[in-house]
């Protein structure tokens, strides 16, 4: 079964901040370039079989099923809405960070490109 893919603007944004900080704070523009690139294909194999990837520590949080994937030492988070084979990347952060409990919507039907 093929997903379709999407990505939330708070999710796009995360990942904006964290290339422009390795760019910027770590002077390194290609290391970022190249770990963009990571992060899409990461973002793109979720078309296929996203349950592979563990459920989130963070599903206890949710009335919807998170699951999480690991890029390096970064954190895609995401759910998996069967009715429309849709996969939703709803969050982002470093493996450093913690996600606090605003960074997830709060249910399915809220979750859209602008969120």
């Amino acid at each position: 079964m093929i997903f379709e893919v999407f990505i939330t603007a708070a999710a796009k944004q995360r990942i904006r901040e964290q290339a422009e900080w390795i760019a910027t704070k770590q002077a390194s523009p290609q290391v970022a370039g190249d770990w963009l690139r990571h992060i899409g294909r990461t973002i793109e194999e979720l078309e296929t079989m996203p349950r592979r990837y563990p459920v989130a520590t963070e599903n206890a949080w949710c009335d919807y099923e998170l699951r999480q994937v690991s890029v390096g030492q970064f954190v895609l988070f995401f759910t998996i809405l069967e009715d429309t084979q849709a996969v939703w990347v709803i969050h982002a952060r470093h493996g450093r960070q913690l996600t606090r409990l605003d960074d997830l919507p709060d249910d399915i039907g809220s979750i859209d490109e602008s969120s």
